[in-house]
Protein backbone atom coordinates (compact mmCIF):
# COMPACT_ATOMS: atom_id res chain seq x y z
CA UNK A 1 0.00 0.00 0.00
CA UNK A 2 1.31 3.42 -0.95
CA UNK A 3 1.44 6.36 1.45
CA UNK A 4 -1.37 8.04 -0.51
CA UNK A 5 -3.61 5.02 -0.15
CA UNK A 6 -2.88 4.79 3.58
CA UNK A 7 -3.55 8.48 4.05
CA UNK A 8 -6.81 8.23 2.07
CA UNK A 9 -8.03 5.35 4.24
CA UNK A 10 -7.14 7.29 7.37
CA UNK A 11 -8.98 10.32 5.97
CA UNK A 12 -12.07 8.23 5.26
CA UNK A 13 -12.13 6.83 8.80
CA UNK A 14 -11.62 10.31 10.27
CA UNK A 15 -14.45 11.77 8.16
CA UNK A 16 -16.78 8.96 9.23
CA UNK A 17 -16.04 9.66 12.91
CA UNK A 18 -16.46 13.43 12.50
CA UNK A 19 -19.73 13.09 10.57
CA UNK A 20 -21.11 10.71 13.20
CA UNK A 21 -20.14 13.11 15.99
CA UNK A 22 -21.65 16.04 14.08
CA UNK A 23 -24.97 14.24 13.78
CA UNK A 24 -24.96 13.30 17.47
CA UNK A 25 -24.13 16.87 18.49
CA UNK A 26 -26.94 18.28 16.35
CA UNK A 27 -29.38 15.89 18.01
CA UNK A 28 -28.27 16.69 21.55
CA UNK A 29 -26.02 19.57 22.65
CA UNK A 30 -26.40 21.80 19.58
CA UNK A 31 -29.87 21.72 17.99
CA UNK A 32 -29.65 23.45 14.59
CA UNK A 33 -31.90 26.35 15.63
CA UNK A 34 -29.45 27.34 18.40
CA UNK A 35 -26.12 26.28 16.89
CA UNK A 36 -25.30 29.60 15.23
CA UNK A 37 -26.39 31.74 18.17
CA UNK A 38 -24.29 29.67 20.56
CA UNK A 39 -21.26 29.60 18.27
CA UNK A 40 -21.42 25.83 18.04
CA UNK A 41 -20.94 25.68 14.29
CA UNK A 42 -17.57 27.40 14.55
CA UNK A 43 -16.34 25.06 17.27
CA UNK A 44 -17.57 21.97 15.44
CA UNK A 45 -16.00 23.15 12.18
CA UNK A 46 -12.63 23.71 13.86
CA UNK A 47 -12.81 20.30 15.52
CA UNK A 48 -13.74 18.62 12.24
CA UNK A 49 -10.99 20.41 10.32
CA UNK A 50 -8.25 19.59 12.81
CA UNK A 51 -9.31 15.99 13.30
CA UNK A 52 -9.67 15.18 9.62
CA UNK A 53 -6.38 16.87 8.66
CA UNK A 54 -4.03 16.03 11.52
CA UNK A 55 -4.12 12.24 11.33
CA UNK A 56 -4.15 11.72 7.55
CA UNK A 57 -1.37 14.28 6.98
CA UNK A 58 0.86 12.68 9.59
CA UNK A 59 0.13 9.26 8.10
CA UNK A 60 1.15 10.61 4.71
CA UNK A 61 4.45 11.82 6.19
CA UNK A 62 5.47 8.73 8.21
CA UNK A 63 4.10 5.91 6.03
CA UNK A 64 6.77 3.55 4.82
CA UNK A 65 5.86 -0.12 4.68
CA UNK A 66 9.52 -1.09 5.21
CA UNK A 67 9.84 1.03 8.33
CA UNK A 68 10.28 -1.09 11.47
CA UNK A 69 8.65 1.49 13.72
CA UNK A 70 5.63 2.08 11.47
CA UNK A 71 3.11 0.52 13.89
CA UNK A 72 4.44 2.63 16.74
CA UNK A 73 4.32 5.77 14.60
CA UNK A 74 0.71 5.08 13.62
CA UNK A 75 -0.24 4.41 17.24
CA UNK A 76 1.24 7.75 18.29
CA UNK A 77 -0.67 9.50 15.49
CA UNK A 78 -3.96 7.91 16.59
CA UNK A 79 -3.29 8.91 20.20
CA UNK A 80 -2.58 12.50 19.14
CA UNK A 81 -5.75 12.52 17.09
CA UNK A 82 -7.82 11.15 19.97
CA UNK A 83 -6.30 13.68 22.37
CA UNK A 84 -7.21 16.53 20.01
CA UNK A 85 -10.70 15.11 19.60
CA UNK A 86 -11.15 14.80 23.36
CA UNK A 87 -9.97 18.34 23.99
CA UNK A 88 -12.26 19.71 21.29
CA UNK A 89 -15.28 17.80 22.60
CA UNK A 90 -14.57 19.08 26.11
CA UNK A 91 -14.59 22.69 24.84
CA UNK A 92 -17.80 22.03 22.90
CA UNK A 93 -19.37 20.45 25.99
CA UNK A 94 -18.63 23.52 28.12
CA UNK A 95 -19.92 25.90 25.44
CA UNK A 96 -23.13 23.96 24.78
CA UNK A 97 -26.39 25.89 25.26
CA UNK A 98 -28.29 24.62 28.29
CA UNK A 99 -31.11 27.11 28.91
CA UNK A 100 -33.24 29.48 26.89
CA UNK A 101 -34.31 31.92 29.60
CA UNK A 102 -37.24 34.30 29.26
CA UNK A 103 -36.19 37.39 31.21
CA UNK A 104 -38.66 40.31 31.26
CA UNK A 105 -38.60 41.38 27.60
CA UNK A 106 -36.28 38.95 25.84
CA UNK A 107 -34.96 35.43 25.72
CA UNK A 108 -31.35 34.74 26.67
CA UNK A 109 -29.38 31.71 25.52
CA UNK A 110 -27.19 30.46 28.35
CA UNK A 111 -24.26 28.09 27.87
CA UNK A 112 -23.03 25.60 30.45
CA UNK A 113 -20.04 27.80 31.20
CA UNK A 114 -22.40 30.71 32.05
CA UNK A 115 -24.01 28.83 34.95
CA UNK A 116 -21.82 28.85 38.09
CA UNK A 117 -21.53 25.31 39.41
CA UNK A 118 -21.84 26.64 42.95
CA UNK A 119 -25.32 27.98 42.13
CA UNK A 120 -26.83 24.70 40.98
CA UNK A 121 -27.22 23.35 44.49
CA UNK A 122 -29.22 26.43 45.50
CA UNK A 123 -32.06 25.63 43.11
CA UNK A 124 -35.33 24.77 44.84
CA UNK A 125 -36.62 22.67 41.97
CA UNK A 126 -34.93 19.34 41.38
CA UNK A 127 -34.91 19.76 37.58
CA UNK A 128 -32.65 22.82 37.89
CA UNK A 129 -30.03 21.24 40.16
CA UNK A 130 -28.12 19.85 37.16
CA UNK A 131 -27.50 21.09 33.63
CA UNK A 132 -29.36 19.52 30.70
CA UNK A 133 -27.42 17.08 28.53
CA UNK A 134 -29.87 16.72 25.64
CA UNK A 135 -30.22 20.30 24.42
CA UNK A 136 -31.32 23.65 25.86
CA UNK A 137 -34.36 23.77 28.13
CA UNK A 138 -36.90 26.60 27.92
CA UNK A 139 -37.39 28.36 31.26
CA UNK A 140 -38.29 31.72 32.73
CA UNK A 141 -36.63 33.65 35.52
CA UNK A 142 -38.21 35.44 38.46
CA UNK A 143 -35.88 37.97 40.17
CA UNK A 144 -35.72 37.86 43.97
CA UNK A 145 -38.05 40.04 46.01
CA UNK A 146 -35.32 40.91 48.51
CA UNK A 147 -33.74 44.25 47.60
CA UNK A 148 -30.38 43.31 49.12
CA UNK A 149 -30.20 40.17 47.00
CA UNK A 150 -31.19 42.11 43.89
CA UNK A 151 -28.35 44.58 44.53
CA UNK A 152 -25.90 41.71 45.05
CA UNK A 153 -26.87 40.16 41.73
CA UNK A 154 -26.70 43.52 39.97
CA UNK A 155 -23.22 44.15 41.36
CA UNK A 156 -22.15 40.69 40.23
CA UNK A 157 -23.45 41.28 36.70
CA UNK A 158 -21.79 44.70 36.44
CA UNK A 159 -18.53 43.16 37.58
CA UNK A 160 -18.62 40.50 34.87
CA UNK A 161 -20.18 37.81 37.05
CA UNK A 162 -23.47 35.94 36.74
CA UNK A 163 -26.68 37.87 36.32
CA UNK A 164 -30.08 36.64 37.47
CA UNK A 165 -30.74 34.77 34.20
CA UNK A 166 -27.75 32.53 34.98
CA UNK A 167 -28.93 31.59 38.48
CA UNK A 168 -31.06 28.39 38.46
CA UNK A 169 -32.44 29.14 41.94
CA UNK A 170 -34.66 31.77 40.31
CA UNK A 171 -35.79 29.61 37.39
CA UNK A 172 -39.40 28.65 36.77
CA UNK A 173 -40.98 26.53 34.03
CA UNK A 174 -41.61 28.69 30.98
CA UNK A 175 -45.31 27.80 31.06
CA UNK A 176 -45.68 29.96 34.18
CA UNK A 177 -44.44 33.04 32.29
CA UNK A 178 -45.69 32.33 28.76
CA UNK A 179 -48.59 34.78 29.10
CA UNK A 180 -46.12 37.48 30.16
CA UNK A 181 -44.00 36.75 27.09
CA UNK A 182 -47.08 37.12 24.90
CA UNK A 183 -47.80 40.51 26.47
CA UNK A 184 -44.20 41.63 26.01
CA UNK A 185 -44.00 40.42 22.43
CA UNK A 186 -43.63 43.01 19.68
CA UNK A 187 -45.70 43.16 16.50
CA UNK A 188 -44.13 41.13 13.73
CA UNK A 189 -45.00 43.92 11.28
CA UNK A 190 -42.41 46.14 12.98
CA UNK A 191 -39.66 43.68 12.08
CA UNK A 192 -40.97 43.08 8.56
CA UNK A 193 -41.02 46.80 7.83
CA UNK A 194 -37.27 47.08 8.42
CA UNK A 195 -36.37 46.07 4.86
CA UNK A 196 -37.60 44.00 1.95
CA UNK A 197 -35.20 41.11 2.51
CA UNK A 198 -36.38 40.56 6.08
CA UNK A 199 -40.00 40.79 4.98
CA UNK A 200 -39.47 38.10 2.33
CA UNK A 201 -37.59 35.81 4.70
CA UNK A 202 -40.26 36.06 7.38
CA UNK A 203 -43.05 35.55 4.86
CA UNK A 204 -41.30 32.48 3.44
CA UNK A 205 -40.76 31.05 6.93
CA UNK A 206 -44.40 31.60 7.91
CA UNK A 207 -45.58 29.91 4.73
CA UNK A 208 -43.23 26.92 5.05
CA UNK A 209 -44.14 26.42 8.73
CA UNK A 210 -47.86 26.97 8.01
CA UNK A 211 -48.19 29.63 10.70
CA UNK A 212 -50.96 32.20 11.11
CA UNK A 213 -49.24 35.61 10.86
CA UNK A 214 -52.07 37.27 12.79
CA UNK A 215 -51.14 35.11 15.80
CA UNK A 216 -47.44 35.94 15.80
CA UNK A 217 -45.28 38.34 17.77
CA UNK A 218 -41.53 38.37 18.27
CA UNK A 219 -38.94 38.85 21.00
CA UNK A 220 -35.14 38.98 20.79
CA UNK A 221 -33.11 35.87 21.51
CA UNK A 222 -29.87 37.24 22.93
CA UNK A 223 -26.76 35.09 22.71
CA UNK A 224 -23.01 35.56 22.97
CA UNK A 225 -22.22 34.97 19.33
CA UNK A 226 -25.33 36.02 17.49
CA UNK A 227 -28.74 37.37 18.43
CA UNK A 228 -31.74 35.88 16.69
CA UNK A 229 -35.50 36.39 16.51
CA UNK A 230 -37.90 34.25 18.54
CA UNK A 231 -41.40 33.97 17.10
CA UNK A 232 -44.12 33.49 19.72
CA UNK A 233 -47.87 32.98 19.72
CA UNK A 234 -49.46 36.33 20.47
CA UNK A 235 -52.15 34.70 22.63
CA UNK A 236 -50.37 31.93 24.53
CA UNK A 237 -46.67 32.85 24.34
CA UNK A 238 -45.87 29.43 22.86
CA UNK A 239 -42.63 29.35 20.86
CA UNK A 240 -43.48 29.10 17.18
CA UNK A 241 -40.07 29.39 15.60
CA UNK A 242 -36.56 30.85 15.66
CA UNK A 243 -35.20 32.87 12.78
CA UNK A 244 -31.63 33.90 12.04
CA UNK A 245 -32.57 37.60 11.88
CA UNK A 246 -31.04 40.31 14.04
CA UNK A 247 -33.95 41.47 16.24
CA UNK A 248 -32.32 44.75 17.20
Amino acid sequence: MSRWQASSIHLGISLLIVITLGILLSLTWYPPQYAQAAGGLGLITILAGVDTCLGPLLTLVVWNIKKASLKLDLAVIVLLQLAGLGYGLHAIFLARPVYVVFATDRFELKSAVDIPESELGKADREEFKSLPLTGPRLVSVKPPNDSTERMRILSSALGGGADVSALPQYYLPYAEAAAGAANRGMPLARLMERNEDIRKRIAAYIESAKLDPSRLKYLPLQAKKRSQTMLIDSMTGEIRGIMDIDPW
